[in-house]
């Protein structure tokens, strides 16, 4: 058995709130930054600097990443440059929502009220991510699921060998390629795996340990960085 100490750590790290119902999705909201800089002072609070930092490439992800970084440079600490990787990409969600409503229009009366309606809203979503992890949209030109597991793992894969003797790795990315890790590393099934997406926070944290041999899930959606500050507005999940 491989010590703990000479294991490696990968840390995925879901961005901080999005824009919701804006006509920009892809920017942090306010509390999104709040919520970035409440966990990057966190992490030098506790002495936390990783030996590599990963991005996934929407511009969320990289706002989160860079909060880390201001407030490292506040405290004149170095961290290494951010490295883009694509495999961290968020699966389309609008592609795949257009496609469960072309497979079953039912779902269409939902359609208009998913702004104004949490209901609407969880009903549209819900069906159609469980649609697409089911593969059942495989047919309607989004990406599969499949796929997403597949470029997730090859990333996992990448990032073992570039630090196969232990190294602590930080990836800033979104929900959907941290279900895709936890179906790959624990082997549920994609519903499986989408109910847990469901509830993971924003900045949240999940780590895994690895050595040349295995992967292993050590801790999903920690959010004590955000519980720490006893305010319960700063716990989101959209």
């Amino acid at each position: 058995m491989c010590i703990l100490g000479r294991m490696g750590e990968i840390y995925l790290i879901r961005h901080g709130q999005a824009s919701f119902g804006s006509t920009n999705y892809d920017e942090l909201s306010e509390l999104g930054v709040w919520q970035s800089r409440v966990l990057a002072c966190h992490f030098v609070d506790v002495g936390f600097i990783p030996d590599a930092i990963y991005c996934g490439p929407m511009a969320r992800h990289r706002a989160t990443a860079d909060e880390f970084y201001r407030v490292c440079s506040e405290r004149q600490i170095d961290l290494p440059e951010t490295e883009i990787m694509e495999e961290f990409r968020e699966y389309n969600a609008e592609a795949i929502i257009r496609a469960a409503l072309g497979a079953d229009p039912s779902l269409m009366e939902h359609a208009h009220r998913i702004y104004d309606d949490p209901q609407s809203f969880r009903k549209l979503f819900g069906s159609a991510m469980l649609k697409w992890v089911g593969g059942a949209l495989d047919s309607q030109g989004v990406e599969s699921w499949e796929s997403l597991k597949e470029r997730v793992g090859m990333a996992f894969e990448t990032i073992r060998m570039r630090y196969d003797k232990g190294g602590t790795v930080v990836v800033f990315t979104s929900g959907g390629a941290i279900a895709a890790s936890l179906a790959n590393v624990l082997g549920v099934s994609g519903e499986g795996a989408m109910r847990l997406n469901w509830q993971i926070v924003n900045t949240s944290v999940t780590r895994y340990v690895y050595d040349n041999k295995k992967i292993a899930l050590a801790g999903f959606n920690s959010m004590e960085h955000l519980r720490l500050k006893r305010d319960p507005s700063l716990i989101t999940l959209w």
